[in-house]
């Protein structure tokens, strides 16, 4: 039978995570859901230990892994909830996360989708992310990282979602073409966000939702040219042309800090960006079919959509991201 919001929870040799995550989200106050357990081929027994515990999630099974948007992707073609709620696997969640997220949603049409409080696992005082700040440019940054929790639950106005853990309308969704396939590691939630607010929605940091995750800020050379390519591929197949020349001594600035940022670490971070920088040309033609995807569901101006972005960047997360 059809449930109204679907869990997607996806697995990648999560075997750590799954008691704490898979329980809590069976524990939940709201009833009306279904958990999809999406496999990305794990190879530490963890999807034959989450079978045997937990026998009725619904499972998807991939033969390969398709990263974290991929495996979102795959349990929405299996689910049935009108809301779709993306969950990372090394995160608990509290037993009102979801009923406060879909009532957010069901009492305010205008929002497209909501984010909880996301908590640090191992010091639940202090704030992993209450959403995104979201850069004109296309980088993300967790808002409020590492501040203490004031312990609201007045609901805010969001430039993003955390990745980490969302709740969106699924015909919202699969208007914009499902999570961003391309983004096998980061950058998904700023592009769903993004997407957001250029169809017109709004997003909201719903904070009486909590998820306490194992979050460790870090980069990786493979990361970086990840989350470069398709942040750069984002900018072209999104904004008008006349915006990118308006805005490009910013564009620039950044593109600028980025490459110096690669320097300072050295030899393989520079060759991401640089490799990022190339894929402009090898991807042209998906950027080209993205593009005409995207205008056909613009609903506002790029004016409109910067009026909800942030015109500064977080330099504290910048300068802490390098995993040595």
């Amino acid at each position: 039978m059809a449930k109204r919001a679907s869990v997607i929870v996806v697995n990648y040799n999560g075997m750590p995570h799954l008691d704490a995550c898979i329980s809590s989200v069976l524990k939940q106050s709201y009833t009306n859901f279904e958990v999809i357990f999406v496999d990305n081929n794990s190879r530490d027994g963890s999807l034959y230990y989450a079978r045997k515990k937990f026998p009725n999630l619904t499972f998807v099974i991939n033969d390969k892994n398709l990263g974290y948007a991929g495996g979102i992707n795959s349990g929405l073609t299996h689910a049935t909830g009108e809301y779709i709620a993306p969950l990372n696997i090394d995160t608990e969640v509290a037993p009102n996360w979801l009923s406060a997220m879909v009532a957010f949603l069901d009492d305010n049409p205008q929002a497209g989708a909501v984010t909880p409080k996301v908590l640090l696992f191992d010091d639940r005082t202090k704030i992993n992310a209450l959403g995104l700040n979201i850069h004109i440019t296309g980088l993300g940054f967790c808002r409020k990282l590492g501040k203490k929790d004031d312990i609201s639950i007045i609901p805010e106005n969001v430039p993003g979602v955390s990745g980490c853990s969302y709740l969106i309308k699924r015909e919202i969704l699969e208007e914009m073409g499902g999570a961003p396939q391309e983004c096998f590691m980061g950058n998904d939630d700023v592009i769903v966000s993004w997407l957001l607010r250029l169809m017109g929605y709004e997003i909201y940091c719903v904070p009486e939702a909590v998820v306490y995750h194992k979050y460790k800020l870090k980069m990786n050379p493979d990361k970086l040219y990840s989350l470069e390519k398709n942040r750069q591929a984002l900018l072209l197949y999104s904004l008008k042309p006349p915006t990118i020349v308006v805005y490009f001594p910013i564009i620039a600035t950044v593109e600028a800090l980025i490459i110096g940022y690669a320097l300072l670490h050295g030899k393989a971070y520079l060759r991401a960006k640089f490799g990022a920088l190339r894929s402009l040309s090898t991807d042209k033609n998906y950027i080209r079919e993205k593009r005409v995807q995207v205008q056909k569901i613009r609903r506002i101006s790029d004016f409109r959509l910067f009026k909800n972005l942030k015109l500064t960047l977080e330099w504290g997360q910048v300068f802490h991201t390098v995993d040595w």
